[in-house]
């Protein structure tokens, strides 16, 4: 049309005024142009950074988490370790690392399998000998930091993996001469090491403060409160040289293994109080083998675990499928094999994955951590060779969630309730049914397509923009020609 008009106007000055009619018609169209120009160039830009910057996955977090759901910058773990969320401070206070650290700590990514398959984590939950879902070894190795009231566990890092290897991304915080290097995943906070870590040594003289504290220095005398009872003018008990003479406890000690040595004889040494071929103070002088001092009660208690399904009638439901609506019931033991009464132990269970699927009935006596799972039960004095019990009871949900699998711990809603008390008992849950998928190619439609075909449309919308100012300017042009002439 633009073309024909062009060509009469020569031989037709008339048709200026449809000449103008047009160019007012190709500006506002120019108009229309640009705006969907703008608003295709924003949604490709959309696209854009919806691609270089992926959303977070929806997926449950696990109890096990160090920090509920993870970090997703440098800033939100500093300020975990600040507020001591889940007692983040005080587990990292036990290997040397300050929340400091973590502010100085450089990002990176590790392989599961680095450093020779060595690479730990740790969490809050044990998972066993075994992952159940991926039949890997887990070298689970639970240890007791200053002040938790309870174990957390180190586990290899690959025990999760489905594939050769997994990837992660960390914060890597630096070696020091006291300490070596760290990780911290970002996706659920927790610690990870080469090899299982030592924790900082405890003093020695206080076994609730670390050696480094200072604090930590041997008891003064009561003679004399600027010096310790290992100074020479802290004069020490003649029957007991591990205090002094004034102490009330320093008496005489009898020993019946010595019949004809005087008490004041250094050989007159208490008897072992849980076995009397040894001398009190004689290394071999424990409530058990397991343990580490002549106080280490604790380490002589075996725990362990069954579980039956009385709705199915099966004694043993370990490694079985429960149906919805089963009622399953989980019996504790905590035996303790040593010499010596276990005083004040309390039992504790953490029924996180198992409440994924099933609701809570009886707890026998215990009482519940809504936000963590954990079932705790008063503390009790567990007589030599005595065996503590409790039960928990409960039911199957009707409707079996199908929520995804936890992305920091992937037996999490993994549709088996595991748990772990001494031994792991695993019990399956029906899913959804699978259906059939018939053989097909399906369209590759990844972010690189999606960026591409946005870009094709923005090159095209940008082209009928550019054509239609084009237009408006030569129908000015032109018409403005004609009027001249």
């Amino acid at each position: 049309m633009f073309e024909k008009l062009l060509s009469l106007l020569p031989y037709n000055p008339s048709l200026g005024h449809q000449l103008a009619f047009y160019g007012r018609r190709t500006h506002e169209e120019a108009a229309v142009r640009r705006v969907g120009l703008v608003l295709v160039a924003l949604a490709f830009l959309v696209q854009f950074f919806a691609v270089i910057s992926p959303p977070q996955a929806t997926a449950s977090t696990s109890t096990s988490d160090l920090i509920n759901g993870g970090f997703t910058t440098k800033a939100e773990a500093f300020q975990a370790c600040t507020d001591n969320a889940k007692q983040y401070a005080t587990i990292l206070a036990n290997y040397g690392i300050s929340c400091s650290d973590i502010n100085a700590a450089t990002t990176a990514t590790i392989k599961s399998t680095a450093f020779n398959n060595t690479l730990y984590t740790l969490g809050w939950n044990p998972d066993g000998s075994f992952n159940h879902r991926t039949n890997k070894p887990t070298n689970e190795v639970a240890v007791n930091l200053l002040g938790l009231s309870r174990p957390v566990y180190w586990h290899l890092v690959s025990n999760q993996d489905t594939a050769a290897f997994s990837t992660y991304k960390v914060l890597q915080i630096a070696a020091t001469k006291t300490r070596p290097a760290y990780y911290i995943l970002f996706h659920c906070g927790n610690l990870v090491s080469i090899k299982v870590p030592v924790s900082i040594k405890l003093c020695p003289y206080n076994a609730a403060i670390f050696v480094s504290d200072a604090r930590c220095h041997p008891p003064v005398c009561p003679q004399n409160n600027s010096i310790y009872v290992t100074d020479k003018a802290c004069v020490g008990c003649p029957y007991d040289k591990t205090i002094i003479k004034s102490d009330k406890r320093c008496v005489p000690c009898p020993n019946p293994r010595y019949p004809t040595v005087s008490a004041t004889n250094p050989q007159c040494k208490p008897v072992c109080t849980y076995n009397n071929a040894f001398d009190q103070g004689d290394a071999n002088c424990k409530p058990c083998t397991a343990s580490q001092t002549v106080t280490d009660a604790l380490a002589c208690v075996q725990v362990s675990k069954t579980a039956s399904d009385p709705t199915q009638n099966l004694p043993d439901a370990n490694n079985k499928t429960a149906q919805p609506g089963d009622t399953i019931i989980y019996t504790l033991y905590a035996k303790n094999t040593g010499k010596a009464v276990v005083p004040d132990f309390v039992m504790e269970e953490n029924l996180s994955d198992v409440l994924d699927y099933a609701d809570v009935v009886d707890l026998n006596g215990g009482a519940i951590d809504q936000a963590s799972g954990e079932v705790t039960w008063p503390a009790t004095d567990i007589k030599a060779g005595a065996t503590l019990s409790h039960q928990i009871t409960v039911k199957v949900k009707a409707s079996i969630p199908q929520t995804p699998a936890s992305i920091s711990d992937g037996s999490h809603f993994d549709l088996v309730m595991t748990n772990v008390y001494g031994n792991a008992i695993n019990i399956d849950v029906p899913g959804s049914p699978i259906h059939t998928i018939a053989a097909t190619t399906l369209v590759n439609t990844g972010p690189g397509t999606g960026l591409f075909a946005a870009a094709a449309v923005v090159m095209l919308a940008g082209y009928f923009y550019a054509r239609a100012r084009l237009l408006a300017k030569e129908s000015s042009l032109a018409l403005h020609g004609n009027v001249g002439v």
